[in-house]
């Protein structure tokens, strides 16, 4: 479950903000656009994952989707394998808020083992501040990262499992966090319109060498199994950042 990427850069600014449920965006954040759309997208084996995996990924999908056009990410994997899909949308070394919000829609959830949703900053000094959030069926909790000694995983208070998650549903999920210096604090999530303070701080960089002022995410499906596909559609997919 590795927890960086990278890609190719696209990005738009926010008229308003969209938003309830504790987590609010001023009206002058930043904004993506709808992700989903991008051409730039890549995906690979995430190596720090066990056996192996293959996908791929297209765009436009007119069913299932909220607006009739949403990304599908499909992937077949052996021994538990991951895929990390990685995509690069903007430039902006100053910005210390993120909001992460997409939605989902996982044809069969007792696949899938964690749901991982990432976003890289590199910082005017080279360092990458790494905000990772993922849906564990392992810990059935949400999970953040902090980089202390490397990444490491930790449980929070909030239950989570992807297996649980109704099959066939748009599932919509908003995720918080925000940096003070080298410092990410996790601030909360929100799942299916109801809000769950996290509040959890730690180290957050990594000397990656990466390019400073990039920004990019992950989206990241790892296999519950010994051998098995995960079909899951995206749609809505925006990151807001101020």
């Amino acid at each position: 479950m590795k927890i960086f990427g990278y890609a190719v850069l696209l990005f738009s600014i926010a008229a308003a903000p969209v938003f309830a449920a504790d987590i609010s965006i001023p009206k002058n954040a930043n904004s993506t656009g709808d992700l989903t759309e991008s051409s730039h997208w890549e995906w690979t084996h995430d190596g720090k994952t066990p056996g192996g995996s293959v996908a791929s990924s297209h765009y436009p999908v007119g069913s299932p989707s909220l607006d009739g056009h949403a990304r599908v990410f499909s992937m077949s994997y052996r021994d538990k394998g991951g895929e990390r899909f990685s995509l690069t949308f903007g430039r902006d070394a100053e910005a210390t808020h993120f909001v992460y919000d997409t939605w989902v829609y996982l044809e069969d959830p007792s696949e899938l083992a964690n749901l991982e949703m990432d976003i890289n900053q590199v910082l005017s000094n080279g360092l990458t501040v790494i905000y990772a959030f993922q849906c564990s069926a392992y810990s059935n909790t949400w999970q953040y990262a902090l980089m202390s000694g490397g990444p490491h995983w930790h449980a929070t208070h909030v239950g989570c499992s992807p297996k649980k998650w109704a099959a066939k549903t748009w599932h919509h999920v908003q995720i918080a966090s925000h940096r003070d210096g080298d410092e990410v604090t996790y601030d909360g999530v929100t799942f299916d319109g109801e809000y769950h303070p996290i509040n959890a701080s730690g180290h957050g960089t990594l000397d990656l060498h990466w390019s400073p002022g990039s920004l990019s995410l992950n989206f990241q499906l790892d296999g519950a199994d010994s051998r098995g596909e995960i079909t899951l559609y995206q749609d809505k997919l925006t990151v807001f950042y101020w």
